[in-house]
């Protein structure tokens, strides 16, 4: 039987310091057939010169800066893997990514997901390995989630490997302004399964420029993030009418991360607050049904709530440590994040496990 063949398609935008990780990290991969791709989308750091001395062991494409849609479109195009892994120039995958994903793929899936290890810009671990995944997470509680809150326990770009038959069906993506990944991940349950391994095969970088992590707490952001959901459910809503699956209010709603976003927008910048009208007293009342149907335990429920309750509450300046412990990890006492681990609100690293970036793939 024919193994497949495993596409790594590595995204860059002036990230010359950290793309060269990336490349080896793909390259290293135990599994075969592969094929690495690296679509350079306009840097102007020196990067190209870092990417072109790989020579023929990858294919290396340059383009006009588009924008991280653009280069995932002009990746999947050159590709010819019958399943994909979108790996940003930043991260680095574990040796055995993609001989995982192979090993979980079946008819109808439509994606694997994996969770990551954070580490600094020198490729440190830090302590953190997200998402925070659910025991024994089923496809079908995913898309039921996915239907219901649009947001089901997934991480970003570097940890999932799509089938092509199901990327052919929602590629070339619209451009969005940033993560790219996020509508591909929106609508993966309504193509397939999306099967869960609860062990981190890849390691998500926090170096100060990443859009998504904070290492200190920027509050202009939570606006950005409330509009990046918002297009999300729009490009839900459009596949699942074409599919008709019928989705109903807003979805957001009902999504707990998303919640926490609109009670940072409206504490830290509520001029600049995405939702008219909205007050705290209504992201806190829509936050408390929403930790109800969570999977999580009821300590981890009760931690939960009490933050929406606490932050609401707080004078400002409370309100925003309490926001930088949520969203800043490197701003959180030991002791909390000690208990944070304890109620499993947060994924304590297993017993001796160094999560560190292996040499090979150290930053240039």
């Amino acid at each position: 039987m024919t193994r497949p063949l495993v596409s790594i398609v590595i995204d860059n935008y002036n990230y010359g310091r950290f793309v060269g990780a990336a490349i080896r990290s793909a390259l290293a991969q135990s599994y075969e057939p592969l094929e690495v791709i690296v679509v350079d989308d306009g840097s102007t750091d020196g990067s190209w010169s870092i990417i072109a001395g790989f020579g023929d062991r990858i294919r290396a494409i340059r383009q006009e800066n588009g924008g991280q849609s653009a280069a995932f479109n002009t990746g999947f195009a050159a590709s010819r893997g019958d399943i994909v892994i979108f790996l940003d120039s930043d991260d680095a995958l574990h040796p055995e990514a993609a001989a995982e994903a192979v090993r979980h793929v079946r008819p109808g899936v439509s994606k694997v997901q994996f969770a990551l290890a954070t580490v600094d810009a020198r490729g440190r671990f830090l302590g953190n390995i997200f998402p925070n995944f659910p025991a024994g997470l089923a496809p079908a509680e995913i898309r039921d989630e996915a239907l219901r809150s649009a947001l089901y326990p997934c991480p970003p770009t570097s940890g999932n490997a799509y089938t092509r038959s199901f990327l052919e069906r929602v590629m070339p993506l619209p451009k969005v302004p940033c993560g790219a990944d996020g509508p591909i991940n929106t609508v993966a349950p309504l193509y397939g399964d999306v099967v869960t391994i609860n062990r981190p095969l890849a390691w998500y970088r926090v170096h100060g420029q990443n859009d998504g992590a904070q290492q200190t707490l920027a509050p202009e952001k939570f606006a950005r993030f409330i509009r990046h959901d918002q297009s999300r459910v729009e490009f839900l809503r459009r596949h699942a009418a074409a599919l008709g699956v019928s989705i109903d209010g807003d979805p957001l709603d009902r999504a707990i991360l998303h919640l926490q976003y609109r009670l940072a927008s409206l504490v830290l910048r509520p001029e600049d607050h995405p939702i008219a009208g909205e007050t705290r007293a209504d992201v806190v009342s829509r936050a408390i049904r929403a930790a109800a149907k969570l999977r999580d335990g009821a300590a981890s429920k009760a931690a939960l709530v009490a933050w929406f309750l606490a932050v609401a509450a707080a004078p400002r300046g409370t309100a925003e440590k309490l926001i930088a412990f949520r969203f800043v990890p490197g701003s959180r006492p030991k002791l909390i994040g000690s208990v944070l681990r304890g109620l499993r609100v947060l994924r304590p690293p297993r017993a001796a496990e160094d999560l560190s970036v292996p040499e090979t793939f150290a930053a240039s």
